[in-house]
């Protein structure tokens, strides 16, 4: 009878030591499933803010562009008025010529 109770208290023992490592893993697992819910919050945030950067430099590039191109275009203009320029101020002075 004494071995019994041992057993039995041995047992209950066991049962009570069990259930605090079920609980233990039950806190420890919803501790990983909100840490995963917040890790997975946070990469659809970067992955948010990584595409509205990307369009960010994709607007910056165009406008870029943009520039670059009426840059392009002023400078061909410049090189054209430069040269109208200088041909007016040689049929001056070759009018000059004329006259002197």
């Amino acid at each position: 009878m004494r071995e019994q109770k041992k057993l039995v208290a041995q047992s209950s023992k066991a049962d009570k030591e069990h259930q605090q490592a079920i609980e233990g893993l039950k806190a420890a697992l919803e501790s990983a499933r909100t840490a995963y819910e917040q890790m997975e919050a946070d990469l659809k945030e970067s992955d948010s803010n990584l595409l509205n950067m990307t369009k960010q430099l994709d607007n910056a590039n165009a406008a870029q562009k943009v520039a670059a191109e009426a840059l392009e275009a002023a400078n061909i203009e410049k090189k054209r008025l430069l040269e109208e320029a200088k041909s007016r101020e040689e049929e001056v002075l070759s009018l000059r010529k004329g006259i002197g």
